[in-house]
């Protein structure tokens, strides 16, 4: 498989995960509501309350990572970021699983390896930055934004 071929796909795959985690919003009507004002049944909301979209083998992943990315919340816009981070790398590790488990192909296979692997060290990174944010915020004195002792 060329250079050009395996970019395009990564790029596809690529463009589908972070679609997959962005609501789809109307912007004629805005109203935020679009799974209940649907007639597609493929769009009634999920568990994550989200627009549910075709049954796929990637279904159940999608939807958990959507609802572990939407209760991960920090005491800051900055932990915050990092712990829906943690929550979608391992959204993107279900995902590749399920490619394991039904993908023969081995191309795909190794990028689903490669994926899953990164995912793996972005991860340990962010859960890392996150101890050490929660211990610094501890050390600070209760609204004086210095530290103690």
């Amino acid at each position: 498989m060329s250079i050009r071929l395996k970019t395009g796909l990564a790029g596809v795959a690529l463009a589908a995960l972070l679609m997959a985690c962005t609501p789809a919003e109307d912007p004629e009507t805005n109203d935020g509501d679009t799974a209940a004002t649907s007639s597609d049944p493929a769009m009634a909301a999920g568990p994550s309350g989200m627009p549910a979209g075709p049954d796929t083998p990637y279904s159940a992943a999608e939807q958990q990572m959507h609802l572990a990315m939407s209760r991960a919340n920090g005491a800051d816009p900055s932990e915050t970021f990092a712990l829906k981070m943690i929550e979608h790398h391992r959204g993107g590790m279900a995902i590749s699983e399920v490619l394991m488990q039904q993908n023969p192909d081995p191309e795909l296979r190794q990028m689903a390896e490669k994926t899953m692997t990164m995912q793996r060290q972005e991860i340990a990174e962010l859960e890392q930055w996150v101890a050490e944010h929660r211990s610094g915020a501890a050390a600070q004195a209760p609204g004086t934004g210095q530290p103690t002792g």
